[in-house]
């Protein structure tokens, strides 16, 4: 799970050592740290092989890799 909390606070502090005003975290920001996580993730679970990636018209579109025993 996303920790929005520490996501918040991670933004607001990096401003605050930057002299930045206001020193608040935007949706916008907040988004771009969770999409970038996310993209992190998906990424190690294909590369691990846990999940399949898969073309689409529009983009990608994911499973869970079926296990044969």
């Amino acid at each position: 799970m996303i920790d929005i909390k520490n996501i918040i606070a991670s933004i607001v502090e990096e401003k605050k050592k930057n002299n930045k005003e206001p020193s608040i975290a935007s949706f916008t920001e907040i988004q771009s740290v969770v999409i970038r996580s996310l993209k992190s993730e998906i990424n190690e679970l294909c590369k691990t092989g846990e999940i399949d990636k898969h073309k689409t018209l529009n983009g990608w579109a994911f499973s869970i890799t079926e296990t044969t025993n």
